[in-house]
This record gives C-alpha cells, sequence and structure tokens, in this order.
C-alpha cells in the first residue's frame, strides 16, 4: 500500500482542495482600521493585539492563562460591504496541531452575511494546516450589493495578523451596530471556549451572537478556568457588561477549592458591578453518565453546592444572581452531543446555544 501520498482526497474530489494562489486583483485592508468592527477584545484598543487578556494586566494571572488569552476564541470582525469577492490572510502564531478537533476550527475562519438575527453561513477557509500563514477566498461572483459581514476568527491559536481582500472597485462601510453598547461576558471552560467545534461559528458564544443583538466577550480558557480571585479582578475591568456568566466548575482543581472559589469570584465581581446580572451554570453531562453512577453522583453533589452557596447569597441581599442546570443544555440526547464524550460537538454547541438564547434575553433585555 502507498502511504507516501498527502491528502489523496483531494485529487478524488475536488470540493477539498485547497483554494488555489490568490491574484493579485485585491485590495487588502487592515480589519484594526475603520470602518472595521473587532468584538470580542476588551483590550483590543489599549494593546493593539489580537488577545483577550491585556498584555500588561494589573492582577497576575497563571502563565496557561496567559498563553491561552492569545487564541482568538469569539473574536469578530464585523463590516459592510458591496464586495462581490472576499478573501483573508492570515498570519498564525502557529499552525494546526490537535487531534480531536478540525483544523478549520482550530486555525480556520468562517464567514456568515446578514444582520443580527438574520445572519446566513458562507463559507470557511481552506488551507495547508502545515503551514503557519494562509490565503484563502470565502466567496467570489456575488452580485454587487452592500452586504453585512462577520468573520469569526480562529478558536484555538493566536492570530498574529489578519487583512481582508475585496475587490479595488468595492466600496466598505461601518457594522451598524448592536441595540446596545453592552457586553455578555461568559467565562468558563474550554466549552465556552468552543473545543471540538467544526469551524468557529459554531462554538456556542458565536451561536448566540448570532441570536442576541449585543457584543459578546468569550472568556474561555481551556482546562484552566479556576475561577482566580486575579481573572475575578480582570473581568470586572471590563466597561459596560450586561450579563457576567460563569461556567467553570469543571476546571475547578478540587470540590473544596471551588467551594472557595465561586463566592469569592462572585464578591469580586460585585464589588465593581452590585447590579449586574451574574448566571452560574453547573456543568454539562458527559456520555459516561449512562454507564457510570459515581460520575453521575458527582455532578449532582456539585450542582447542589452551587444552588446552596448561590441560594446562601441571594439570600443575603444578591437579587441579580441565577443559577442555571448545566445538565438540561444538551438535551435529553446528551450521549449523541459531543466529539469525545465531553466537549461537544456541532450539534452540542447549537443545543446549547438554543438552550442559554431565552436565559441570556430574560436577564438582558
Amino acid at each position: 500500500m502507498n502511504v507516501s501520498r498527502k491528502n489523496e482526497i483531494e485529487n478524488l474530489d475536488r470540493n477539498m482542495k485547497i483554494d488555489v494562489a490568490i491574484n493579485s486583483d485585491w485590495e487588502w485592508h487592515s480589519p484594526s482600521s475603520e470602518p472595521f468592527r473587532i468584538t470580542g477584545l476588551p483590550w483590543f484598543e489599549q494593546d493593539g493585539v489580537y488577545r483577550r487578556l491585556p498584555l500588561q494586566p494589573s492582577h497576575p494571572i497563571r502563565s496557561e492563562v496567559d498563553r491561552l488569552a492569545n487564541y482568538t476564541a469569539g473574536v469578530q470582525i464585523r463590516f459592510q460591504s458591496d464586495s462581490p469577492k472576499l478573501s483573508v490572510r492570515v498570519v498564525l502564531a502557529d499552525k494546526a496541531t490537535m487531534y480531536q478537533m478540525p483544523a478549520t476550527g482550530q486555525c480556520g475562519v468562517d464567514c456568515y452575511i446578514g444582520a443580527t438575527g438574520n445572519q446566513r453561513y458562507i463559507n470557511t477557509t481552506r488551507f495547508d494546516q502545515s503551514k503557519e500563514e494562509y490565503e484563502s477566498i470565502l466567496f467570489e461572483s456575488l452580485s454587487w450589493e452592500m452586504r453585512d459581514i462577520t468573520l469569526n476568527l480562529p478558536l484555538y491559536q493566536g492570530v498574529k495578523e489578519i487583512w481582508i481582500g475585496l475587490d479595488p472597485s468595492s466600496s466598505v462601510a461601518g457594522f451598524p451596530g448592536f441595540s446596545s453598547g453592552k457586553k455578555v461576558l461568559i467565562y468558563g471552560t474550554s466549552i465556552t471556549h468552543g473545543a471540538c467545534a467544526s469551524r468557529p461559528g459554531m462554538a456556542y458564544p458565536n451561536i448566540l451572537s448570532r441570536k442576541l443583538p449585543i457584543e459578546i466577550v468569550n472568556l474561555g480558557f481551556s482546562g484552566n478556568a479556576q475561577g482566580e480571585p486575579e481573572l475575578a479582578h480582570l473581568i470586572s475591568q471590563i466597561d459596560d457588561p450586561a450579563l457576567l456568566v460563569l461556567d467553570y466548575e469543571g476546571n475547578a482543581p478540587s470540590l473544596e477549592r471551588f467551594q472557595e472559589s465561586l463566592p469569592e469570584f462572585i464578591g469580586i465581581y460585585r464589588s465593581r458591578h452590585p447590579e449586574v446580572p451574574i448566571l452560574v451554570i453547573s456543568q454539562i453531562r458527559f456520555a459516561k453518565e449512562a454507564f457510570d453512577d459515581k460520575m453521575f453522583r458527582s455532578r449532582e453533589d456539585r450542582k447542589g453546592l452551587q444552588m446552596a452557596i448561590i441560594e446562601r447569597l441571594q439570600q443575603e441581599g444578591d437579587a441579580n444572581l441565577h443559577f442555571f442546570d448545566g445538565a438540561e443544555l444538551l438535551g435529553a440526547d446528551y450521549q449523541e452531543c459531543t466529539t469525545d464524550g465531553i466537549h461537544p460537538s456541532d450539534l452540542g454547541y447549537y443545543h446549547i446555544a438554543e438552550t442559554l438564547s431565552p436565559i441570556f434575553r430574560k436577564l438582558i433585555f
């Protein structure tokens, strides 16, 4: 058997081919310049880099969190253009390396057309996953008409630079904006981060961004959302919050530490934002729970602990503190909703967003 051929499927199915080289008939734009708008990066105006936490944080953060902050999960580029074609040129911090996640999700960019609430997916970048730089056409030969465009950036890789290629004769206008200048902040684990989504737009915070007319900031730090007080201080510095979501139970080092960190985290945030709604979400069901009663009971015990903490704080006067049982996020078919028994597939992320959307609306609007 000949095993030396690389990605032979490209020769068998033309729809699997990487884009051909882009010709010179493009005008390249930096999204850091007007009229483009970058969302999901509260410190971008300050630091000028695609990073989800400040370059010089006021409180020290662990090296793991520092590295994960460079991954552009939840970061979006929004604008309007009448260009009949669009491409991107991307310089990554590293190449695709994950076995359980497609390169399109880890390092790709996908594109949606339409206003918030009516966005429709059109394409995802195609590229050589062994390289750290690529160019890819997202669409071409469309009609000459003004359209809203949203680009979702890579979930599990850093972006050093990105440029947007448009027809040289096209016009570009600013994103019309959200219904509010406020933000939804979601602090959580790899599930918030978007682990195993097939492309960036399928991480649940990005799905929610298509349902809700408000900026959403993804503060998922895969394997490292431990509820440290330092992160509570940093997150409290983000201006104009509409809602804070805490979904970090799965990364807590121990039950004892989680019991300490949850009220401490909430207390730190409350010292700066006493009235902002806070939603605490417990862990989703894992596939093995159907066969492992100990795992099921452990999750139920942790859920009960969270409910007790929330109830106590509510009784002490925090009327804007809420709890949601994460076991309900994936629905009755939860065993069919993950890629590896833990991290959701696109189906799982869709269920999560569908479940959370009405809850978010009730708390925000």
